[in-house]
């Protein structure tokens, strides 16, 4: 009896194998030396896998072909490895107060209370430059975010005082913009505005915005009054979520139906305890309630912290959206795949007069393998520390971002400028660094023999254990990564000193905060 794969078109084998994963792939590259010599020589089938140890998917159908895009992605994942980024580009900061860094697009805000965007380019990705700017003389301007693959603008104004024969409350409106003309968004609400009253003892609201498809989720922060988590479809105006809470700390989506907030709660013997606590957005909560009295889906806890620590304040950073991909007319040969997300968690505590901070770095596909473990209808889980923390995260004390310049994350990498007492003296401004938590590429990646230089660290097996005043006994993360550095200039009179770091899909912005520059440097 003939062998079937020695009947089969050779053509016939390559287009079977298009339909199966990558996984898939590697193990039939094993099973038979046809196999083998075929998957390893087929451009498609090595672009299948390289996509997928990326963390990249595909794009529209272009005139670049499947060898064209395979090697423009490896040659973009190497540059990325050894940060030899292809170009540079300073950029002085406007006058306004108010930046953003989403979709490969940075925004400032300038002296007249306009908006100035900047389509950041990709050398490997074939993105052009390009800078446009919006004025908005209707809005009094508070702050903003956008979505570039929905042209979505979202103008949060300042707050207006409404008074009512029985209260008086602070109201804010949030308009719904085209993100290239400023014009009202074709798909928003009619008209294209969103409000929400506030307390009139929230002074001083600040705001925390983010766009995930067709929800807009605000949260407005205040020191002096419950801080208030509020979700919308934009489309429609419906509320699906509105709650409030003084230990409402923190959010970021999850995913299309779950939002992550962050928190403190007390447990026995005066102690507090860190939470991440999941709310599914159908919970029927969209009357204004009380975040004790949400039935959120589950609770992810931190170890027990010490009675004398105080919690001051959370922190969730996450970019960009899980399921989030550029617009189709955007020509770009792959983007950034629905997948795994780095989630940075930061909590500030207090410890007498003495002030800490800690980072948590997790996955998403740890939370929602968990998530996806509950019983149907099951609501108010916690899942202990030792269930999801040890293993699924890395904790570390006071890692080095910043708590103003907080676009520090992009997929699966985290971004910092590491600037030691030794380095100052020496007229040395710091080493660049980009910690990879892509797992894929990293067991692919990891040397056989322990290897390590100066320029790539592999933090595989090993344990960062946080013996610290703040958690109750010492805390052990094994969460692999790998950190990839590259020395700064020395500084120059004249030139901009970089202290901060940025990072987006094909760039690493730098910032100077005190000379007010950024350094574009683009892959």
């Amino acid at each position: 009896m003939e062998n079937i794969l020695e009947v089969l078109p050779l053509e016939l084998i390559i287009q079977i194998l298009t339909f199966i994963g990558y996984r898939d792939l590697l193990t039939c590259s094993q099973v038979c030396r046809l196999f083998h010599t075929t998957i390893e020589q087929n451009a498609l089938l090595q672009y299948i896998i390289e996509l997928a140890v990326s963390g990249m998917q595909n794009g529209p159908h272009s005139v670049m072909d499947h060898a064209n895009r395979l090697a423009a992605l490896r040659n973009s994942q190497a540059a990325w490895n050894t940060l030899q980024f292809t170009g540079l580009k300073d950029i002085r900061m406007l006058q306004g107060s108010l930046y953003e860094l989403y979709g490969g697009v940075l925004v400032q805000s300038n002296h007249l209370g306009g908006l100035v965007f900047r389509r950041l380019p990709s050398h490997y990705r074939g993105i052009d430059e390009h800078v446009w700017s919006l004025d908005l003389p209707d809005v009094n301007l508070r702050d903003f975010t956008l979505d570039p693959a929905q042209d979505l603008l979202v103008l949060i104004a300042r707050p207006l005082l409404r008074t009512g024969v029985h209260n008086a409350r602070m109201e804010i409106s949030i308009h719904l913009r085209s993100l290239t003309t400023g014009k009202e968004h074709p798909l928003a609400i009619k008209p294209p505005i969103l409000t929400h009253g506030v307390d009139l003892r929230a002074a001083s609201l600040t705001f925390m915005a983010q766009v995930h498809r067709d929800h807009v989720a605000v949260h407005f922060i205040s020191q002096t009054a419950p801080s208030e988590l509020v979700v919308w479809n934009w489309k429609t105006g419906q509320i699906l979520v509105n709650t409030y809470s003084a230990n409402l700390m923190a959010f970021t989506i999850l995913t299309e139906r779950l939002i992550l907030v962050g928190g403190f709660r007390d447990v026995e013997f005066n102690l507090s305890q860190p939470c991440l606590f999941v709310v599914a957005l159908d919970s029927g909560h969209s009357e204004r309630t009380e975040f004790e009295e949400v039935d959120y889906l589950c609770a992810f806890l931190y170890p027990a912290c010490y009675p004398w620590v105080h919690p001051l304040s959370f922190l969730i950073r996450s970019d960009p959206s899980t399921n989030w991909s550029p617009h189709p007319s955007f020509q770009v040969p792959f983007s950034i795949a629905p997948g795994p997300r780095l989630y940075i968690v930061t909590i500030w505590v207090m410890q007498g007069e003495e002030t800490s901070s800690i980072d948590l770095f997790v996955l998403s596909n740890t939370l929602l393998d968990r998530i996806d473990s509950l019983d149907e209808g099951e609501t108010r889980h916690d899942f202990e520390w030792s269930e999801w923390g040890p293993a699924g995260t890395r904790m570390i004390a006071q890692a080095p971002h910043s708590h103003v310049w907080v676009c520090y994350v992009f997929g699966s990498k985290f971004s910092s400028i590491t600037i030691r007492p030794q380095e100052t003296r020496d007229g040395n401004p710091g080493t660049l660094e980009v910690w990879d938590f892509n797992q894929l590429g990293i067991r692919r990646d990891k040397p056989r023999k322990w290897l390590e230089s100066q320029d790539v660290q592999w933090h595989v097996g090993d344990t960062s254990i946080l013996s610290s005043r703040v958690f109750v006994g010492k805390v052990r993360t094994t969460l692999p990564y790998r950190v990839i550095r590259r020395t700064l200039p020395a500084p120059s009179s004249g030139v901009p000193v970089f202290t901060e770091a940025m990072c987006s899909e094909d760039s690493l912005i730098l910032v100077d905060p005190k000379g007010r520059n950024f350094r574009v440097l683009t892959f």
